[in-house]
């Protein structure tokens, strides 16, 4: 996969993060103080980060970041198929289709932004 199509599908995940935390005020509620740096790991080796904050994502960045709070090493296809549920988190989870690196609390509520 190309960096494009990387960066396509994380725009998307982050604007589906947007639209759940606009459309549930109790989700908005729950992440306003939430504060965590995110890493994805993709197969072709390309990184990249964002910050979710406030119930706020930040814009994405490439590259690598240090002390990451949860980290995502998937391929792009399955991040688009989580996206256009063709497969559950927890089933991409249990597959090791994406891999997640996290405390239990932020695996929970991360899980309610897909």
């Amino acid at each position: 996969m190309s960096v494009e199509e990387e960066k396509e599908a994380l725009g998307k995940l982050v604007q589906k993060f947007k639209k759940k935390i606009d459309e549930d005020e109790s989700l908005k509620e729950k992440m306003k103080d939430f504060q965590r740096d995110i890493q994805v790991d993709f197969d072709s080796g390309n990184q990249y980060n964002m910050s979710l904050e406030d119930a706020e994502v930040s814009e994405i960045r490439e590259g690598p970041i240090e002390d990451s709070d949860i980290t995502l090493a998937t391929d792009v296809d399955t991040l688009e198929d989580l996206l256009e549920g063709e497969v559950g988190a927890m089933q991409a989870y249990a597959s090791n289709k994406i891999k997640v690196d996290a405390s239990l609390t932020d695996m929970l509520k991360f899980k309610k932004l897909l």
